[in-house]
């Protein structure tokens, strides 16, 4: 049986700025860099190391032409849900960190929250929710 999810998969331009965005921006944890045939490279929130990003750059010649084109394809098109504490205060000190604020924290029924965006355009909502 599946156990729970572990790893998802971010295609990014470049990894080294990726990782810099990802840690120095958004205060996440380099988990994993292990070099072969692909760099496998994940981050997480510091708090968080049960699911791990994998920041992959898809190489056509590991991949083939046609699947890495597609994977590149899909850059900019995440949007996942990341839990804060205080959507607020998170929103500013990432703003003064220089990261793009898509949508203001904003009063919603199940709690606050608002959206970010990366370097390459993947929106990620922040969620303070009321029931957590």
């Amino acid at each position: 049986m599946i156990e729970k999810l572990a790893i998802v998969s971010l295609i990014v331009k470049d990894l080294d700025e990726a990782l810099e965005f990802y840690t120095e921006k958004l205060g996440f944890e380099k988990v994993t860099d292990v070099m072969g045939p692909i760099h496998f490279l994940t981050v997480a929130p510091k708090k968080e190391n049960d699911t791990e990003i994998l920041l992959q750059v898809p190489d056509p010649k590991i991949l083939g032409d046609e699947l890495a084109t597609e994977l590149q394809n899909q850059i900019g098109k995440t949007n996942w849900i990341f839990k804060v504490e205080d959507c607020k205060n998170t929103v500013q000190k990432l703003r003064e960190k220089g990261v793009k604020i898509l949508n203001e924290p904003t009063d919603m029924p199940y709690g606050t929250q608002a959206v970010i965006a990366d370097l390459y355009g993947n929106s990620f909502i922040l969620l303070e929710s009321k029931n957590v």
